[in-house]
């Protein structure tokens, strides 16, 4: 039981963590479509018979979108991570859940007559 309370110890952990991430991955997004709708009207209107096309191109050119475009891979690709070590975590938590389990419902002769037979 021990080793199974430090184990979900550990899952509480990483579930915080997923949150945190998860939290600053929108936060990113949010920053980064900010930003490529700053630098987008800043830059509108500046050459005459300028396409919508066009004025995005420019736009996904400039510095600040594309550090705030890296900053949401960024936070996009950490969440993830601890997204699949969550996971891992869930399933090794059932798994010692169910032996547990299994090993509490055998009973006093099953328990000695399993020493022997391993």
């Amino acid at each position: 039981m021990e080793v199974y309370t430090e184990f979900m110890s550990w899952l509480s952990y990483a579930k915080s963590e997923l949150v945190a991430s998860e939290i600053e991955e929108e936060r990113c997004a949010n920053e980064c479509r900010l930003t490529e709708a700053k630098t987008l009207i800043k830059q509108w209107g500046n050459e005459k018979g300028d396409t919508v096309t066009l004025a995005k191109a420019r736009r996904d050119v400039d510095e600040l979108v594309i550090a705030a475009q890296e900053a949401h891979f960024y936070s996009r690709a950490y969440r993830k991570l601890v997204e699949s070590v969550f996971e891992r975590c869930e399933r090794g938590a059932q798994v010692l859940s169910r032996e547990l389990s299994r090993r509490i419902g055998l009973g006093p002769k099953e328990r000695q007559y399993g020493k022997y037979s391993t």
